[in-house]
């Protein structure tokens, strides 16, 4: 299987900026439901890595960050930007750039979710639940994931990381792409990816996860994560 984290990969100056930058970014997306700003992650980040700015302009040069002026909008996986794509956890429902992120992410952070995308070639609705970070349901669902070049992770790679309900339906749609390169996984497939892809974020099922996603809103950064490589999603 092919890591989509090796596709868009940032210079290794930046590797640890980069990674400082996505895991406070994910933290306060997933933990904060009002506004996050850029500033205030760039700054918590500076505390752990040089060359902040230039990651972030990076992150967003290829895909890997959303911004709204200085409101951060979508980092690795999570967005504010409505999407086909949801990820519910406890009472909060949040939007996730592709099908993949959806059903990774939970399974990364070990959590009990559910993840809601649709089919792209008949539009029905594919509801996935994961139990404390468990696929629970081992459906014939078929994921798939994109291989080819990958400069900006949100136009090359999400656009296609899509859920189908059969094979058939994946054949059809790859059919009218132009049969585009990638690989078809199972659902017992992906905790691999997803435990590789977020790694950086897997700290976030400690207290402050869950005292979080209950209803702690109050918008303070977690300064303690030490994250290793970025994965770039």
């Amino acid at each position: 299987m092919t890591d989509p984290a090796a596709l868009c990969s940032p210079p290794e100056r930046l590797d640890l900026a980069v990674g400082a930058v996505q895991a406070h970014g994910f933290t306060a997306l997933l933990s904060n439901p009002r506004t996050v700003r850029i500033t205030d992650i760039a700054a918590a980040a500076s505390h752990e890595a040089n060359h902040v700015a230039e990651a972030v302009a990076w992150l967003e040069d290829h895909g890997g960050l959303e911004r709204d002026g200085d409101q951060l909008v979508g980092v690795h996986g999570l967005t504010r930007r409505t999407t086909s794509h949801t990820l519910t956890i406890g009472e909060r429902t949040l939007h996730t750039w592709c099908a993949y992120d959806a059903i990774a992410i939970p399974i990364a952070l070990r959590t009990t979710a559910r993840a809601t995308t649709r089919c792209p070639t008949c539009g029905n609705a594919l509801v996935i639940d994961i139990h404390d970070g468990v696929l629970s349901d081992q459906t014939a669902t078929v994921l798939w994931m994109p291989t080819g070049s990958c400069d900006n992770v949100i136009k090359d790679f999400c656009s296609r990381a899509n859920l189908f309900c059969t094979y058939d339906h994946l054949a059809a749609w790859s059919g009218t792409m132009s049969d585009p390169p990638g690989q078809a996984l199972a659902l017992a497939d992906i905790p691999a990816l997803a435990r590789s892809a977020w790694a950086d974020i897997a700290d976030c099922r400690n207290a402050q996860f869950h005292r979080d996603c209950h209803g702690d809103d109050s918008g303070r950064l977690d300064r303690s994560i030490r994250p290793p490589r970025p994965s770039s999603r």
